[in-house]
């Protein structure tokens, strides 16, 4: 379903779930009466201004005095909500000094200044998710450890999974269809309990509150289901890291693919190459928009599939960007660095921004890589932030971060992952205490 093909806010439910992403990539919500969604609409909601500060421990990272702020409800957001008869879910997002701070508005704001240069983006998100036996009570029960994936005899591509674990695979696939989710198709990847799933291509706003959705909804039916959906990016040691990848077009005002050259439809345009170039300068800046997590980084290491670097090739999965040229409509950019855990409003906020930033200053991408992109040398400038507080560091330090995102938005989220990595180094690990108690 298309944003134009959305519902009717309100239309026939009785009742509508309304809320505001966050952070965390949680969607905070309120359930309220048609009439309540209606008098919301028409005279205006509200909602505590605290989500800006909300990390995943139920905490926020700083305190100050709280307060209702106005929000704007995005009624061309209504769908279908799959797990209540006669229910909808719709989008909001804050009107007043939150909304210079939070990711929803920051991707709208790319989506106006794409718009003003004359393009509209297409997208796309593709996630792959590894689903345990245990349920939220079990997991607690074993302190989160030795845990069980689900789908045990599943290996990569494999049509026996499929076949095996086709009544739960149909019921996610159902539910998911049913909220109007985009759901290209899904496949059996590396392991037990791994299953990748591919949305879209929508126009962006949509294509991230898909994705952003789909998290959440996959989570609410694996638990339906007895079963735990994990979106760690590295869930643990003996599992693969997971992926959260973006794949972005752009069309030109006459609705005609802007990255194909217009002479050799398999060559990418000047439009195109500057894009790339920008999100290959600018990922290094801006890594920690769509690496939120101190998890994120122990993705990108050896071992794994997943690219260790900005760089780019035609076709080459090795690298941080897959560049598709099959024909002018299919020509695409594939952004494989972010992992399953990105916040997803964020990740196209960042993708976007770093493109349009390169067409303006017509940035050079370099040339592509035709071999292993994970082995390929990139100058000491380019190469990418190890952990989240270096990241949140370049990001705090960025000058095309603030003229892209604003400076309010930008010392805001660097303090919010600063606090979030010190959450992380808080804690000692039984790791640290086995390694370190006795020999030092």
């Amino acid at each position: 379903m298309t944003r134009e093909e959305t519902a009717e806010p309100g239309g026939d439910s009785a009742v509508a779930h309304v809320g505001l992403f966050d952070f965390t990539g949680a969607f905070r919500e309120k359930r309220l009466s048609a009439a309540a969604l209606q008098a919301a609409i028409a005279g205006g909601w509200r909602f505590i201004d605290a989500l800006p500060y909300w990390m995943h421990d139920e905490t926020c990272f700083s305190e100050k005095g709280f307060v209702d702020e106005a929000v704007a409800i995005d009624t061309g957001s209504a769908r279908d909500y799959p797990f209540e008869d006669n229910a909808q879910l719709v989008v909001a997002d804050y009107a007043g000094p939150s909304a210079q701070i939070t990711p929803r508005p920051a991707l709208i704001r790319m989506i106006e200044k794409a718009r003003k240069l004359g393009f509209s983006a297409i997208a796309g998100f593709e996630f792959e998710t590894i689903f345990l036996t245990e349920d939220g009570a079990s997991l607690r029960a074993k302190n989160w450890s030795d845990l069980t994936p689900a789908l045990p005899h599943n290996r990569c591509w494999s049509g026996v999974a499929p076949a095996a674990d086709a009544d739960f695979l149909r019921y996610v696939h159902d539910e998911l269809s049913a909220a109007h989710i985009a759901l290209d198709h899904h496949c059996m990847e590396l392991g037990p309990g791994c299953v990748e799933y591919t949305l879209g291509p929508e126009p962006i706003l949509k294509a991230a509150d898909d994705a952003a959705l789909f998290k959440i909804f996959t989570k609410a039916i694996a638990r339906r289901a007895g079963l735990t959906a994990s979106f760690m990016a590295q869930l643990d040691a003996g599992f693969p890291g997971l992926g959260g990848h973006i794949s972005l077009s752009l069309k030109d005002k006459s609705g005609a693919p802007a990255f194909s050259d217009r002479a050799d439809p398999l060559v990418l345009s000047k439009t195109a190459k500057a894009f790339l170039g920008g999100i290959v300068a600018l990922t290094p800046e801006l890594m920690c928009m769509f690496a939120p997590s101190v998890n994120a980084y122990r993705r990108l290491r050896p071992g794994n599939w997943a690219p260790r670097a900005a760089n780019w090739g035609i076709g080459n999965y090795s690298c941080g960007v897959r560049v598709v040229t099959t024909t002018p409509e299919l020509t695409r950019f594939e952004f494989r660095l972010p992992g399953a855990d990105t916040n997803c409003h964020m990740t196209a906020a960042m993708m976007l921004g770093a493109g349009l930033w390169g067409i303006e200053h017509d940035a050079d991408p370099g040339e592509p890589v035709t071999g292993n992109g994970r082995d390929a040398k990139v100058t000491a400038d380019a190469q990418l932030p190890t952990s989240l507080e270096e990241a949140a560091r370049r990001f705090a330090k960025s000058e095309a971060a603030r003229a892209l995102f604003g400076s309010d938005f930008v010392d805001h989220y660097a303090a919010w992952c600063a606090a979030e990595a010190a959450a992380f180094h808080a804690h000692v690990s039984a790791f640290e205490r086995a390694r370190y108690l006795e020999s030092l």
